[in-house]
């Protein structure tokens, strides 16, 4: 935070408005944070509030003050944004085996372009002599580096993480799966099991009557409890057996 004092004859006080808590007077720091200080050349009209490192906590409103009469003072709004890294396909990746792992990593707020983004996978950098098919491409201006790792196997999942120079890691755990339709990657909504709707098949090709319809539209509002529906089904194909034998 810099201000310029035109009045080399008077001192500058910085003041952190949120408690008025007196940081610095002159080059004089009266505070025990240390990373708090007054920064000043003579002869000059510039004084600079420095914090350094600066935290989220440091976020607020600050004041410099002249010891003029009248007093003379400025505020500044002072915002510490966190630099992190993000995954797009995070926290977690489900990949089919023989197809390919692409992962993208963002380094969000990052005042400068990172001079390195680092792959990980578990404690150890990605090894990219270990198999082939692995490749890395980084993007200093957008911050963005991706990872792709061609015709993954079981053995490539794990836990991996990106890590900028000047950003918070992330991570993302890569599971790789075999089998056309993994159980992880379907929908947790519950399906119709063959044998039931074999069953209901079958009721429906025999039964034409208005109790027919009645008792498809039962079924139909207990198929997602499998237990009561099977139940259901028993119960109405056992009545409308007897019925049958009755009505003959």
């Amino acid at each position: 935070l810099k201000f310029a004092n035109h009045n080399l004859c008077s001192q500058v006080s910085w003041i952190r408005k949120r408690d008025l808590h007196i940081l610095t007077v002159g080059v004089h720091t009266y505070s025990s944070d240390a990373r708090f200080a007054a920064l000043h050349t003579d002869n000059s009209d510039e004084w600079t509030l420095r914090v350094a490192p600066a935290q989220p906590r440091d976020s607020g409103s600050y004041e410099c003050q002249v010891s003029t009469e009248p007093k003379i003072s400025l505020s500044f709004r002072l915002t510490v944004v966190v630099s992190k890294a993000e995954i797009l396909s995070g926290p977690e990746l489900f990949v089919r085996a023989g197809s390919d792992i692409n992962l993208t990593c963002i380094a969000r707020h990052a005042p400068d372009p990172p001079s390195f983004i680092y792959w990980y996978r578990g404690s150890n950098v990605v090894n990219y002599a270990q198999r082939g098919g692995i490749s890395v491409e980084t993007e200093q201006r957008t911050r963005t580096s991706r990872l792709l790792i061609a015709r993954a196997s079981p053995r490539d999942s794990g836990n991996y993480t990106c890590a900028p120079s000047s950003s918070d890691s992330a991570s993302v755990v890569v599971h790789v799966v075999s089998g056309e339709r993994p159980a992880a990657m379907q929908s947790d909504s519950k399906r119709l099991s063959p044998i039931p709707l074999l069953i209901l098949l079958s009721i429906r090709s025999q039964l034409k009557s208005f109790f027919t319809t009645i008792m498809l539209y039962i079924l139909l509002m207990y198929q997602h409890t499998s237990t009561n529906y099977l139940k259901y089904i028993r119960f109405l194909w056992n009545n409308y057996c007897i019925r049958r034998f009755v009505t003959r």
